[in-house]
């Protein structure tokens, strides 16, 4: 204990170096802090845009589909879809569960004809998808990562019998706009060609520029009438909390199971791997990122202990001859730089919270992903994981950095040791 109280106070003995030195580990704990807390708020909107946008958290299949309906996607329809929606929407957790029908086909404004994807979509629920697309964006439209943003019109309702959106690109490329008649031809599902005549009420734009240029969405009934059938592709789980996704998923897949039905669920990572890879793709950035501020930190604390036992050679000898052992000096140093990485681990932690605080209040508009056309939002989080991070490694820099120079001053000779100047 007293060998502690005398390693505090001699941290402080040369205040200038000691400030500089915590500087240092303080500027480390904020670096992490708010980085960490910068990547996991691009996680959490590129996850949530992702699944409120398009995927929903859970997608239920017929088995079959997602191997073999690329090339037959009406042979593997579900032909009763409120059957499967009443036995989910009695699992704990989820918020709704909407039907879609997707189909490809032609798009004519009578002087251009281009290829299109279409969506048939349940328009009360797609438009409950928008309003939680809300809770990722600030005052102005552009500022999200995600959620269908209506650009022009209106959004459908399920009373647009023949009104659909438009794709922000696919618009463009065919040169409509809000109001204008279009001509849908498809195929319905007995492979028959069919048209329909609909109104465009409005555009959108997603997260997804790709999703932009190619796909329509309409009212499912609209759908089905174009394609000669009651059935469905998919139905969409949304739920209360992307965290219960795989206990949900594993309670479905158990009721279904149970009542002998053929289907399949996905969840929203399995659907695509574009958010785990981005995730990797981040986590290495932020590797490097750690590595440098340890590097930075260790040489700063090796830096401040090596001339501190420099200073001290004489002193070293003092009190070696007054029969303080070498393991007593190893660890008056050691609890020297002990001292400093949990001060300065304190206070960058501290700081770090507040840094991180004050930069996500006021919010820092990022460019657009790759891919996308949306600027954004950044608004970094405090995640506790990350203050831990940042105190264990300024208390393990300061113990990594201290061990040589705590060393090299206890193996000093008492006599070579008082004779230094």
């Amino acid at each position: 204990m007293i060998t502690l109280k005398i390693a505090i106070r001699n941290i402080f003995r040369h205040k200038t170096r000691t400030i500089i030195t915590l500087s240092t580990i303080v500027f480390g704990c904020v670096a992490l802090i708010t980085a960490g807390g910068f990547f996991e708020d691009i996680f959490y909107k590129m996850r949530e845009s992702y699944i409120k946008a398009h995927t929903g958290h859970i997608q239920i299949y017929q088995r079959g589909y997602l191997e073999k309906g690329r090339v037959e996607p009406y042979a593997y329809l579900i032909e009763n879809p409120g059957e499967i929606i009443a036995l989910a929407q009695g699992v704990k957790g989820i918020r709704f569960v909407t039907p879609r029908l997707q189909f490809s086909g032609l798009i004519s404004t009578g002087e251009n004809t281009i290829s299109f994807l279409g969506m048939g979509v349940n328009p009360e629920h797609e438009k409950t998808t928008q309003a939680l697309a809300q809770d990722l964006r600030k005052s102005t439209d552009n500022l999200t990562l995600g959620g269908v943003i209506v650009t022009s019109g209106q959004a459908i309702t399920s009373g647009d019998t023949y009104s659909v959106m438009l794709g922000k690109g696919l618009a463009a490329a065919i040169g409509a706009k809000t109001g204008d008649s279009l001509v849908l031809l498809t195929n319905t599902v007995n492979g028959s060609v069919n048209a329909l005549d609909v109104d465009v009420k409005g555009t959108f734009y997603t997260s997804s520029q790709a999703y932009d240029d190619h796909f329509l969405r309409l009212p499912l009934a609209t759908a089905q009438k174009l394609l000669a059938t009651d059935a469905v592709q998919s139905l969409v789980v949304m739920l209360d909390r992307t965290e219960d996704t795989a206990r949900v998923k594993r309670e479905l897949a158990q009721i279904f199971d149970a009542k002998g039905l053929n289907l399949e669920l996905r969840s929203w990572k399995e659907i695509s791997e574009y958010y785990a890879q981005t995730v990797k793709l981040f986590n290495r950035f932020f590797l490097i990122i750690k590595i440098v501020v340890i590097i930075i930190v260790i040489l700063s604390i090796f830096n401040t202990m090596n001339m501190a036992v420099f200073e001290r050679i004489s002193e070293i000898g003092t009190i070696m001859a007054l029969g303080t052992k070498r393991r007593g000096v190893l660890n008056l140093f050691m609890y020297e730089g002990i001292a400093l990485g949990l001060l300065g681990g304190i206070i960058g932690v501290a700081a770090g919270i507040i840094v991180t605080a004050i930069v996500s209040r006021i919010g820092i508009t990022m460019p657009p992903p790759p891919g996308t056309t949306m600027f954004w939002l950044s608004e970094p989080k405090v995640v506790p994981s990350m203050l831990v991070l940042a105190f264990v490694v300024s208390l393990f820099t300061a113990v990594v950095s201290s061990l040589y120079p705590a060393y090299r001053a206890s193996r000093l000779e008492i006599a070579d040791a008082l004779r230094h100047k």
